[in-house]
């Protein structure tokens, strides 16, 4: 039993003693090392390489790849202290473009010269849907064509709402003048007039006409909203600046003089006179002929008629029964004085009854 035991202890002491010598004692094994590099798959022509899936792959603040959760959010807190500075102010100035007031009548001022407001005054009108029916650029006066109303259902009242299409008749249409004016520093103001016309049976109940509305501020203003938008205004400060109320100016009297006529007494310098009385006149329905600022001078004259086929049948009236004015603004330092006669200088019943609907509209 001895003999036994001692010959299989003497075995696997032989066999411990042949490892050692094959060198596989301690060493670790590389498997790696024998391990052949195959070349990578190649994609048959007329096929494209697969895409991999990057559905759980997390992103950092620059779009490269982290691997824990903290370092993603370290990543994601700095650009948004970043984002906060750099949010926009609410309401901010605007440069180059206000809303202006002159007594109760609001108009647009720009910071650019007349020649760069014209195109985009012209291109905003037309895509606005209204027809251009004259435009003079020498002047800086666009006109519309007349636009008829919507039916007034209470929903809207904005412009490019309550202009209707023309598919019927709602009994009411509009029209707009846009006038351009220079200012000192290379600016341009821009004034809006608005016309209102009502169709009304006339005094046999068969035939229509049309009737002189007033102009209708809400328009106006509306209008000059949209145009600073136009220019690069933020909607929201266009809308509170339109809003705000007219801001105070010089009061205006009607006085009859030592022969009998009248005159309109502004208690306001020269330039704003000029402009209230230039407005007035537009307002009032008369043409704007010519005018000298040195002098002080409208020359204008009522609008041409333009009569249905029953009125031409009446050839014993005189065809042309337009009739010109002079109305004159005198500066007398703090104050203007506003006269109207015809072209032979004469203050005739015509030139008193214009020269009332001038001064309404100076106070309207």
């Amino acid at each position: 039993m001895k003999v036994l035991h001692l010959g299989v202890c003497s075995i696997a002491l032989v066999s411990l003693v042949g490892c050692s010598a094959m060198g596989l004692g301690s060493k670790p094994i590389d498997y790696k090392a024998g391990a052949a590099q195959t070349p990578s798959i190649e994609v048959p022509p007329g096929l494209t390489a697969p895409q991999t899936d990057d559905t759980y792959k997390v992103e950092g603040a620059e779009g490269e790849s982290v691997a824990t959760y903290s370092a993603y959010a370290k990543d994601k807190s700095a650009p948004a202290a970043v984002h906060k500075e750099q949010a926009p102010t609410v309401l901010a100035p605007v440069k180059g473009v206000s809303i202006e007031h002159d007594g109760t009548k609001r108009y647009l001022k720009v910071d650019e010269s007349a020649e760069r407001v014209w195109p985009v005054v012209e291109s905003f009108v037309r895509d606005a849907g209204f027809k251009i029916q004259s435009e003079d650029q020498a002047a800086g006066i666009i006109e519309t064509d007349w636009a008829e109303n919507r039916p007034k259902d209470g929903k809207d009242s904005g412009i490019l709402t309550k202009i209707f299409n023309g598919l019927f008749s709602s009994g009411e249409r509009n029209r707009f003048r846009i006038r351009l004016e220079r200012v000192k520093d290379d600016g341009t103001n821009i004034y809006v007039t608005e016309y209102g016309q009502e169709e009304v049976l006339d005094s046999s109940g068969i035939t229509t006409t049309w009737k002189m509305l007033p102009n209708d501020p809400e328009l106006e203003a509306e209008m000059l909203q949209r145009l600073m938008v136009r220019f690069g205004a933020n909607p929201d400060q266009a809308a509170v600046a339109t809003a705000q109320g007219a801001s105070a100016s010089g009061s205006a009297n009607l006085v009859q003089i030592f022969d009998g006529s009248s005159i309109i007494v502004i208690n306001d310098a020269f330039d704003k006179s000029w402009r209230r009385v230039g407005l007035a006149i537009e307002k009032s329905n008369l043409v704007v002929e010519d005018k000298d600022r040195e002098k002080g001078v409208y020359y204008v004259r009522t609008p041409e008629a333009k009569n249905g086929w029953l009125q031409k049948l009446e050839f014993w009236k005189d065809e042309d029964a337009t009739q010109h004015f002079r109305v004159s603004v005198k500066d007398n330092g703090a104050s203007c004085d506003v006269s109207m006669s015809d072209m032979n200088g004469e203050n005739s019943a015509e030139a008193r009854k214009q020269l009332q609907a001038i001064y309404k509209n100076i106070n309207q």
